[in-house]
C-alpha cells in the first residue's frame, strides 16, 4: 500500500510508511496550546493519526473569558498519513522543528482559526516512557516540546481574537509510539495494575528562558517519569536534577491551586519555582478523556462534533473534567538570588491512590 509519505527518504522498516509495526494501539499525534498573557484567551488543538485503525482525528478549543468553545473532527484515514486534514481542521509543517500552522475553516458551529507557531528553541526530547500492565506495554512513547509564541486570529462564539507576536504565548509537542487509543479492549490482563495517574506539566516562559517541567508517580509516590529542563535563548541548556513538586489543591477538589518546584543545577544551585494556578481549560475539548470523542474512536467517514464548557463553573470529578490545564503565573528564584516572574501552563490528571496525598480512592479529595 503506496502513500504520499514513501515519496520521503523516512522508512524505519521494509514496510511503506502506511504500516507502523504490528500493536493496535500507535498512534502519531501533534499537540498545541497558546494564551495571551493576560489569561483571557486560551485554546489548544490536536491531531492525531491511528494507523492500526484507519482513523485520523482533530481537535480545536478556545476559553474566550468564561466558556470554554470545543471543535471535534475524525474521519477514515485511508491510510494516507500525510493528508493532516479533518473537516475543517488542518495541521501544516512551514518549516520543521520551527514553525507550524493551525487552520480551522468556516464551518457550521462558528469557530474558525489561522493561527502560526513559531519555536522559542530547539524542541526538547524527553526521554523515552515505556510502562507496562503485567506483561502488556500499555504506554512506550518519544515525545518532543517545544515552547514558543502565536500570531493570527481566532473566531468564536460570537468574538474575534487577534493574537500578536510575542503577547500570545505557548507550548506545543509532537508525540509517538504506544498508548491507549479507539475502544477498550474488553479482555484485560490477568495480572491488572492498580489504575491510577499522579501527572503534572508545566511548560513556562521567563523573559529569557523556557522551563519545561513534567512527573508522574504511583500510587506509593515513586517517581517514574521525571524531566526538568531550562533552555536560554541563547541556546544554551540546562537539565536540572533533584526536581520535586509539591502541590497544594483546591479545596474540596483534585485541580492544582498552587505548586511549588525544587530542582538543582549540576553545580549544585539551588532553584525554586512557584506556580499559581488560574482559569482552567479543559482538555476534553480536544477529545482526551472526552467519552464521546475519544481519540481514535470510529466516528464514520466524516463526523464534526461541537460543545461548549462554563469554565469556571465548579467542574465535577468527572471524565470530561478530569484532565485540565491551567493558565499560570510563576515565579522562579535563581541560584544567584535573582527573581524572575513568567507565564505557562498547569497540567494535571490525579486520579486515584496517591498515599503521600492522602489519597485512598478514584476520586476522594485532600
Amino acid at each position: 500500500m503506496l502513500t504520499k509519505g514513501d515519496e520521503y527518504p523516512i522508512h524505519q522498516t521494509p514496510d511503506p510508511i502506511a504500516f507502523s509495526g504490528t500493536d493496535r494501539n500507535f498512534y502519531d499525534r501533534y499537540f498545541f496550546n497558546g494564551y495571551t498573557i493576560d489569561g483571557e484567551v486560551y485554546f489548544a488543538a490536536a491531531l492525531g493519526v491511528y494507523p492500526h485503525l484507519n482513523i485520523i482525528d482533530a481537535g480545536f478549543a478556545v476559553r474566550i473569558g468564561d466558556v470554554q468553545y470545543n471543535l471535534h473532527a475524525s474521519r477514515h484515514l485511508h491510510m494516507e498519513r500525510m493528508d493532516t486534514q479533518v473537516g475543517p481542521i488542518r495541521i501544516e509543517v512551514i518549516e520543521p522543528l520551527q514553525k507550524l500552522r493551525v487552520v480551522v475553516e468556516d464551518n457550521e458551529h462558528g469557530i474558525s482559526a489561522d493561527l502560526t507557531f513559531t519555536g522559542r528553541h530547539f524542541p526538547i526530547e524527553e526521554p523515552r516512557t515505556t510502562r507496562r500492565n503485567g506483561p502488556r506495554i500499555v504506554q512506550d512513547i518519544t515525545r518532543m516540546t517545544q515552547l514558543g509564541h502565536w500570531t493570527g486570529w481566532i473566531k468564536a462564539g460570537g468574538s474575534e481574537v487577534t493574537l500578536v507576536g510575542k503577547s500570545t504565548k505557548g507550548t506545543r509537542d509532537r508525540s509517538w509510539g504506544v498508548r491507549h487509543v479507539g475502544m477498550r479492549d474488553p479482555q484485560v490482563p490477568v495480572t491488572q495494575a492498580e489504575f491510577q495517574v499522579w501527572w503534572f506539566w508545566v511548560p513556562a516562559h521567563f523573559s529569557d528562558r523556557v522551563l519545561h517541567f513534567f512527573v508522574n508517580e504511583d500510587g506509593d509516590g515513586k517517581v517514574w517519569n521525571l524531566g526538568c529542563t531550562i533552555v536560554h535563548d541563547n541556546g544554551a541548556v540546562q537539565h536540572l536534577r533533584d526536581a520535586r513538586l509539591e502541590i497544594e489543591f483546591e479545596p474540596g477538589t483534585r485541580f492544582p491551586a498552587k505548586g511549588i518546584v525544587t530542582a538543582r543545577d549540576d553545580a549544585g544551585g539551588a532553584y525554586r519555582i512557584e506556580i499559581a494556578a488560574g482559569p482552567r481549560f479543559y482538555l476534553s475539548g480536544i477529545g482526551y478523556m472526552n467519552p464521546d470523542w475519544a481519540h481514535g474512536l470510529n466516528k464514520g467517514p466524516l463526523a464534526l462534533g461541537y460543545d461548549e464548557i462554563a469554565s469556571t463553573a465548579a467542574a465535577p470529578h468527572a471524565s470530561r473534567h478530569e484532565h485540565p490545564q491551567a493558565f499560570s503565573r510563576l515565579v522562579i528564584t535563581l541560584p544567584d538570588g535573582r527573581v524572575m516572574d513568567g507565564v505557562g501552563s498547569f497540567e494535571s490528571i490525579v486520579l486515584g491512590r496517591h498515599a503521600p496525598s492522602g489519597l485512598t480512592s478514584m476520586f476522594d479529595v485532600p
